[in-house]
């Protein structure tokens, strides 16, 4: 991922906050040492903010789009209620095998089921309602998990898309590459929806969250 702020704010941040847990940091080794793209994890940084969030939001049961080797899913459900679960897609067997393997002994094995396929096909099965969705995969394709995603979400659900900066590429118009576009395309149609309510916060990569708007009186 590309710096997208001025150097030495992305460090500054991180060394500002709270350190990951042991499990996470053995995740984040053995990721960095199998996977070509281990920057694909969201972060220290980018998993405290989640957890602060949904430590307010409290669902009971989350979805996540791109599990990756399992270091959101196991972010996030340290601060889910009990009885809360995640159901996270990840296309690459591999990266699925090594999260199966850290959220086993987590301890979080009959909380977390990981989903191996295209997410697109795997969401089309799936019954609501979630309480909250995580975008974190398969950019180019957002506009569609949304219109996948939105009739899943609870009354009060929130779905959260990460990377809907994409390093700074969506200010780019010489950028045409699909991911770009399609992010693109999300985040102009999030916005121009007048039953959604949306921020665009520039937390790293950009995460856009969303909820339904309620009627006013």
């Amino acid at each position: 991922m590309k710096v997208i702020t001025i150097p030495g704010v992305e460090e500054y941040a991180a060394a500002h906050t709270t350190a990951d847990p042991d499990h996470l940091l053995d995740l984040a080794a053995e990721t960095r040492a199998r996977c070509e793209r281990p920057h694909m994890m969201i972060g220290p940084v980018e998993a405290r903010f989640l957890q602060f969030f949904l430590l307010t939001l409290q669902p009971k049961r989350v979805l996540e789009v791109g599990t990756f080797t399992g270091y959101s899913s196991l972010s996030m459900i340290e601060v889910l209620p009990p009885d809360a679960e995640i159901t996270t897609c990840e296309i690459s067997q591999e990266h699925a095998d090594i999260a199966r393997k850290h959220i086993a002994a987590a301890g979080y094995g009959d909380r977390i089921s990981v989903r191996v396929g295209p997410a697109l096909e795997t969401v089309s099965t799936l019954t609501g309602p979630y309480d909250f969705v995580l975008l974190d995969a398969d950019q180019r394709h957002f506009p569609e998990y949304l219109d996948l995603v939105l009739p899943l979400l609870s009354e009060d659900g929130v779905v959260v898309a990460d990377n809907v900066l994409w390093s700074g590429a969506v200010l780019d118009p010489e950028d045409s590459e699909p991911a770009t576009e399609g992010i693109r395309r999300f985040n102009d149609t999030v916005v121009a929806r007048p039953d959604l309510v949306c921020v665009l916060a520039s937390v790293r990569d950009g995460m856009m969250f969303i909820r339904r708007k309620k009627a006013t009186r």
